[in-house]
């Protein structure tokens, strides 16, 4: 994958990357546009805004993420979702000196610590998917503290932290959250769906 499988737009993006940035690049795109495909839609750019994040043809919303010479992509129609976060990570325990920046105290609480490198790195690709997922709601950056993730429930809530004081309430909500783990690698799904979830 290279410059030359890129519209134009897109490929506005990439004059001065590296190489393999490029190949990064084009791969997401290459991936979101397969899985548009699936949905039965039409070959489309995909070019980065100003913040970076992809800009999604109307009528889309989707995410990328790529790690371990993977990329990956999930899209879905704007009717059915408001926003999808998408992060594949490989699966090694974190460094100790980054927990953390990651982790909340009560989120790894229950492990003893010899556990607590593996978790941790689960939940920063859990946090990151929940970060995409909301990004497009409010457009607003913050840090890892402004969410807690609980895997075994399936959710990332918002917290109390200062890192998300600015963020308006109204789009302070709980998003569903899933993860697979195998193959030495961690995928994590995040969701704002555009109407409630069956129970």
């Amino acid at each position: 994958m290279g410059e030359e499988d890129l519209f134009p737009e897109e490929a506005a993006a990439m004059t001065r990357a590296r190489p393999a940035r490029v190949a990064e690049f084009a791969g997401g795109r290459l991936a979101a546009r397969r899985a548009m495909a699936r949905l039965g839609l039409a070959r489309a750019p995909i070019p980065m805004g100003a913040d970076r994040a992809p800009v999604w043809p109307d009528g889309i919303v989707g995410s990328i993420s790529h790690a371990q010479g993977l990329c990956l992509a999930v899209v879905a129609r704007a009717q059915d979702f408001l926003s999808l976060g998408i992060d594949v990570e490989g699966d090694a325990p974190l460094a100790t000196d980054l927990i953390p920046e990651i982790c909340l105290p009560e989120e790894l609480a229950p492990l003893p610590k010899s556990a607590r490198p593996a978790l941790a790195k689960r939940l920063f690709s859990a946090k990151e998917a929940a970060y995409k997922a909301h990004y497009p709601l409010a457009s607003q950056v913050f840090g890892f503290h402004g969410l807690a993730v609980n895997l075994t429930e399936g959710r990332a809530v918002f917290t109390d932290h200062p890192e998300v004081a600015t963020i308006p309430p109204e789009s302070r909500i709980d998003l569903p959250m899933r993860q697979a783990v195998g193959g030495g690698l961690i995928l994590s799904l995040s969701a704002s769906p555009a109407r409630p979830l069956p129970l």
